[in-house]
């Protein structure tokens, strides 16, 4: 599998995303159209609605600065742990149905892939689901890394889970995202998943999530993450930390002094090649603990 491309080397504008979101279609409590009108008053570019095992018409839904993407969750049934998978899919036809909730993951995913869709495994971390479990599938473009409704029950990070699919070798964005279902508590407008994208096209959405096009919020902004001149430099919103992390045993901290903030980092890469490190990515806490993720870099030189 290929790399995935640095957002903060591409060419575009950011726009503001939420990827996961549910309707009077399922279990939500707003209508389409409520729902729609709510995330862009709050600023959002990008909707998905993916409501649970249907898509839904959604003419008439976007324009005025907000695209509306058509979505779906479906939940193909897991043997180990029992349960069952939920994935979301981005850019799904109206017409295809996923009612039946029987069919084996990896040919699902095959059929979303077929449809044009953005596949993302959606909070295996809630679901109590590690990688062992999920490293038999094929064709994911995307995994949440938060999610604000699972931090009702106190599960809303699967970033774990996330950094061992990149340990194995996996290509997977990351992505923030609300699952919303209420009308306005705390799964609403929590987290997000910023797109670089050149202009606001459900084919752009696509791309940016399945090309790392992308990072992940809940609060802290991301102005800039690159590997040049032999140095790893980023630079953020105030925070009061920034990790830069590799595999397992690499990576360094940067901490703020007491009643301060910083906003960048910069390390020699030199620094971390004593440790068996792929990959590099940056994970931002502003001083209400809300984190910001990055999508990994690969130093030039070395092996995907």
């Amino acid at each position: 599998m290929s790399r995935l491309v640095n957002p903060f080397e591409t060419p575009g504008r950011w726009y503001k995303a939420n990827l996961h979101t549910h309707s009077t279609v399922s279990d939500g409590r707003l209508s389409p159209a409520e729902r729609v009108a709510q995330y862009h008053k709050a600023g959002y570019s990008v909707l998905a609605l993916t409501d649970h095992r249907r898509t839904q018409d959604i003419r008439g839904l976007g324009g005025k600065g907000i695209l509306v993407v058509s979505g779906i969750e479906i939940h193909p049934r897991c043997k180990a742990p029992p349960g069952w998978w939920h994935l979301v899919g981005l850019n799904v036809p109206r017409e295809m149905s996923f009612r039946d909730s029987s069919g084996e993951i990896n040919r699902t995913i095959a059929r979303l892939r077929r449809a044009g869709a953005a596949v993302i495994l959606a909070h295996p971390g809630w679901c109590g689901q590690s990688f062992p479990d999920f490293r038999h599938m094929k064709g994911l473009d995307a995994m949440e890394v938060w999610n604000s409704v699972c931090d009702v029950a106190g599960r809303p990070s699967s970033e774990n889970e996330w950094s061992d699919a990149l340990d194995a070798g996996w290509r997977l964005s990351a992505v923030g995202v609300d699952d919303t279902h209420h009308a306005w508590t705390e799964d609403v407008c929590e987290s997000w998943t910023w797109l670089r994208m050149k202009s606001l096209t459900v084919g752009n959405v696509v791309r940016a999530v399945r090309s790392g096009a992308c990072y992940a919020s809940c609060g802290p902004k991301v102005h800039d993450f690159r590997i040049a001149e032999g140095k790893i430099r980023l630079r953020c919103s105030p925070a009061a930390r920034i990790h830069l992390i590799g595999t397992p045993g690499s990576g360094r901290r940067r901490r703020a002094e007491e009643g301060r903030r910083i906003t960048s980092f910069t390390l020699p890469v030199a620094e971390l090649s004593g440790w068996p490190w792929k990959y590099v990515r940056a994970v931002v806490t502003d001083e209400r603990g809300r984190k910001a993720w990055t999508n990994p870099l690969w130093p030039r030189g070395r092996k995907r």
